[in-house]
């Protein structure tokens, strides 16, 4: 499987290419290709360093070039980012491509670390980006986990992870790449209208974080 990182020359792309590319091959993304080139450079001689060899490969290319031909795509991109990334990638994506998003609209207030669509009454992050790239089937999780524990790829991370969408066959694809990663476990919550319920998580594991001084929260169903 060909999956593409946007905006995966930082840690959560890193991560994920790190340990992905045991069995896909990967493309990591920017809006400068010889950036995404240096980058995925580097993550693969660390992935050969640590592995010794892997079934799949690591390559750079633009944002807009690789959505064309990756059968996944993960918007590996900060909230802020969100408007001018879509837009550059709206006409170019591949028809029925899944995209994983794993992308929080949030912001800090006085009291602590706040989910911005509830209180300025705007579309989740997921919806966002179904509204855009309408031919996609978007798929919301990965927000729980820290992109500090992601990139600690030679660790398993032994927590769950939050899935909505509507596409059931994205949702197995999906959830097979996550399971992917050592002792990480995929939960279905149910369709991309609930995707805020699993968005609100991340700012208030922050806040849990801050006020308990616990480093990089998760969360585990039982």
């Amino acid at each position: 499987m060909k999956i593409g990182l946007v905006g995966g020359t930082g840690r959560m792309g890193e991560g994920l290419a790190l340990r992905w590319c045991v069995k896909h091959d990967i493309v990591v993304g920017s809006r400068d290709a010889s950036k995404a080139v240096a980058a995925a450079q580097e993550y693969m001689k660390e992935a050969l360093a640590y592995y010794g060899k892997v079934e799949g490969s690591i390559d750079g290319d633009e944002n807009s070039r690789l959505v064309g031909y990756s059968d996944v795509v993960v918007l590996c991109i900060p909230y802020d980012n969100i408007e001018p990334t879509l837009d550059s990638i709206a006409k170019s994506i591949r028809d029925k491509s899944i995209v994983i998003c794993p992308i929080v609209p949030m912001s800090r207030s006085k009291d602590g670390f706040i989910y911005t669509p509830m209180h300025e009454h705007r579309d989740s992050a997921a919806m966002m980006v179904s509204s855009r790239l309408v031919n996609a089937r978007v798929v919301a999780t990965l927000h729980t986990i820290s992109d500090v524990k992601l990139r600690r790829f030679t660790e398993p991370i032994d927590t769950d992870v939050l899935v909505c969408a509507d596409d059931r066959d994205a949702v197995a694809v999906a959830s097979e790449l996550l399971k992917e990663i050592k002792n990480l476990r995929p939960l279905y919550v149910g369709p991309l209208s609930l995707a805020y319920q699993i968005e609100s998580v991340t700012p208030m594991l922050l806040n849990i974080s801050r006020q308990n001084s616990i480093k990089n929260p998760s969360i585990k169903i039982t």
